[in-house]
């Protein structure tokens, strides 16, 4: 299908549509910044509507500052009290805690924690000898952190490099 306008037609219809797209877009501009400048405007209202403070409300104002400041003193000092009631300890920190007692012969390579009464965490990898294994079951026995530490007798007198695990419980 051709076109049969003329060149000088076309040119003019061509230019009413991109008038009109231009139009159409900038009104959809504006009615945008319209609704913005709408969407605003409570919060303008709310900022400006008290107006200026005068010198009695602003030392009531600081008297307020000072009574909070006060209440937030208060709380602090009544939430160091109670810390000690409070304080938990996460798998994280008990890990990190055995963890870090390893000595350096001593590579792990797995852990396990169980949460229950009591909670367990265990510990298993390789050592070069025995008697580095026992230091560190010695070491974390040594923590008063864990209740009980074991290791199975076969890990002890295994051969040298051979892998071991370590059972760690406590209640927390």
């Amino acid at each position: 299908m051709s076109n049969i306008l003329p060149h000088e037609a076309k040119k003019a219809v061509w230019r009413m549509y991109r008038i009109r797209f231009i139009i159409a877009g900038s009104l959809v501009g504006l009615l945008a910044a319209a609704l913005c400048a709408l969407s605003l405007l409570p919060s303008y209202l709310a900022l400006h509507a008290t107006g200026t403070i005068n010198s009695n409300s602003s030392a009531a104002a600081i008297e307020t500052v000072d009574a909070d400041r006060a209440a937030v003193s208060s709380i602090q000092t009544m939430l160091k009290a109670l810390s000690p009631l409070l304080a938990t300890t996460t798998p994280t920190t008990a890990i990190a805690r055995a963890l870090s007692l390893k000595p350096s012969g001593v590579t792990i390579d797995h852990i396990t924690y169980s949460y229950g009464n009591p909670v367990t965490v265990m510990l298993m990898g390789a050592a070069a000898t025995r008697e580095v294994i026992n230091g560190y079951r010695q070491a974390l026995s040594g923590d008063s952190r864990w209740k009980m530490v074991s290791i199975p007798i076969g890990d002890l007198t295994g051969e040298p490099g051979a892998r071991f695990s370590i059972t760690l419980s406590d209640a927390f």
